[in-house]
Parts: structure tokens; sequence; C-alpha cells
């Protein structure tokens, strides 16, 4: 191609200085074109490992922090998790495969902290890179962190409307039979005193739901809680005891002391429960007139009360607030705090 405006000179010797421009050109182009294929195939596949290893690193931290938060106070979780992390981390991998670094739990300050990476091939590569490869970057290394913390809420929503009595609350993972209130059935090998030393009774009492319907009951520890009126059920609460409560893990309230010798009138519909603690609690069965479920022979004649087992629990935290580092019982609620 000759310049405008340029006469040719005879023999063509413009053509001949110019001839091997393209090549060089090209060459240089090639190493642009594979930068920007580098851009667009390696680092879209890089972002799409480092979300799976940050759900895996977030899925594993949650469930270490669960298991960890509910195990007895006798048999605190060990410091080191990456055996119970390592199926959380691997089942968010598109390849079923990830490397779990470190899973380490601090039982005091109720956190769970998880590392994951790419696990390294056997030439000891990572991540392998694709187009990258042409411009010398075999492969990266691609981590993920995150951490989860347990805490103890303080106010919270029970979906029955019941109270425990402390001597009751056993985190021993063992069914307990914990009888009612009144006619004569309490508990008698659960019994307590409260602050001026009067005895109180074991078992749990029913309280009185939030608002004029409705069932459910607003409980806060250091605060006094309402009994149901006349001491029994409230009315239309019997029907929440049915086939789809055997088998449920659901929260509730304890109490340490009632307010009688520390509030007046504290007698009839006036009795109030201090709220100290929040159990997780099984249901396995109940007995109440003209209502039973459960296995059978747990419940002697005329005893009416609730059978299961106190077990850690994780409770929505859309229903349970406070962040308490104490512990409150064996409720908790899980987040991500990194």
């Amino acid at each position: 191609m000759r310049r405008l405006g340029q006469k040719a000179t005879p023999g063509g010797r413009d053509d001949e200085r110019e001839r091997g421009v393209v090549a060089p050109v090209a060459a240089l182009l090639m190493v642009a074109l594979l930068g920007f294929g580098a851009l667009a195939v390696d680092v879209g596949a890089m972002y799409s490992e480092k979300a799976q290893l940050q759900n895996g690193a977030d899925s594993a931290a949650l469930a270490v922090a669960d298991i960890c938060a509910k195990a007895p106070m006798s048999a605190r979780c060990p410091a080191d998790q990456k055996t119970q992390a390592t199926p959380y981390a691997n089942g968010n991998a598109l390849d079923g495969h990830s490397n779990v670094v470190s899973a380490v739990v601090d039982n005091a300050a109720g956190t769970a902290d998880v590392k994951t990476e790419t696990p390294a091939s056997a030439g000891g590569e990572h991540f392998s890179l694709y187009l990258a490869r042409a411009l010398g970057i075999n492969s990266v290394e691609i981590q993920a962190t995150a951490q989860a913390r347990w805490k103890y809420p303080t106010t919270g929503r029970a979906v029955l409307p019941l109270v425990f009595a402390t001597c009751e609350f056993k985190d021993d993972h063992s069914p307990h039979k914990i009888l009612t209130h009144g006619g004569g059935h309490g508990a008698p090998d659960c019994n307590s005193s409260n602050p001026s030393g009067q005895i109180i009774p074991g078992g749990f009492a029913w309280l009185k739901p939030d608002g004029s319907t409705g069932c459910n009951v607003t409980a806060t520890i250091g605060q006094w809680s309402a009994t149901s009126a006349g001491g029994s059920i409230p009315t239309g609460c019997d029907a929440l005891f049915n086939a789809s409560l055997l088998g449920k893990t659901v929260a509730l309230p304890v109490y340490g002391y009632t307010c009688t010798g520390i509030l007046s009138p504290c007698t009839g519909s006036n009795v109030k429960y201090m709220i100290q603690k929040w159990a997780g609690f099984k249901v396995l069965g109940w007995s109440f007139p003209s209502n039973n479920a459960g296995p059978t022979g747990v419940f002697g004649p005329g005893e009416s009360g609730l059978y299961g087992t106190f077990v850690g629990y994780s409770a929505d935290p859309s229903l349970f607030t406070g962040d308490s580092s104490t512990s409150t019982g064996n409720v908790v609620v899980l987040g991500l705090t990194k």
C-alpha cells in the first residue's frame, strides 16, 4: 500500500520496504487479546470459585457454631472442628471438593472461624487458569474466611404459653415428666424458694398470652411474666397440643421464682413469674383432660403435664432478640459476623 500523495518509485521499492509490518503488529495484538481473554474467562472462573468457597465457609461456620452452641456444658466442643466443617464446605463446591484450612471454635467467646481454599492438585497447583497460562500465570490460590457467633437471647416469643420452674431445667438430654402446678399435682422433688425464702412449687405454669387473642407469649429475662387467668391453659390454646407438636423442639421460658413475698397481691390470676432463662424443649408427649399423646404409662391417674427432653435449640432471630454472651439457658441465636 502506498502512502497518499507519495509518488511511486520504479520497481515498487516502497512495497518492499513495508513488507512484514503486519506480523509484529499481529503478535502484539495477540498478546492483548490473550490478556482480555484471560480477564473474561479466567477472572470469571475465579469469581465463581471464590463464591463457592465463601458459601462453603459460611455454611461450615454456621453448622459448627450450631453444633457447639448446643453441646452440654459438661461436653464442650474441642477447638479443632475441621472434621465437622469439611462436609459443609464440600457440599457448597460444584465439584464436591474443597479444602478446609482451619475450623476453630472458641467456646468462651462463642465463635466458630472457618477458612477454606481450592484443593491443591497433584502438581501442587491450586486453582488452575486457562488463557492466562499463555502469559506465564498457571494458577492462583483462592481462599475464603467466615466467622459465626452464637449469642444467648434475652427476649423471645414462645409458641406455647407456659413457663418451667428452674429446678426442672435439666439439660441432660434425657426425657423428663414435668407436671403442672395446682390440683395437688406439683413436683415435690423439685421445689425451690424465692428471694424472700418462701417455698415455690416445681413443674410448669401457664402464662397469659400477648394481647386478647392468640397463644404466643413474649417473655424477657429479668422481667415478670403474668400467669394465665385461673391458672389453667389459656382459652383456645389446647388446640396447640396436636400431632404436629410431637417430636418438635420449641423454646420456652424458665422462671427463677414467683412474686410470693415480693409483690402484692400474688395469688390467683395475680401471680407473676420472674423469667431467668430460655430452654429448648423437645416435646415427646403430654397429658391434659381429654387430650393425651405420646408413650403410654408415663403419667399416672389424674396427672397433667408434659413429657420431653431439654435440648439445645437455635432460635429464629426474627422471634428472639438480645445478644448476651453469658449463658441464659440452652437457646441460642446464630449469625455470621464476617
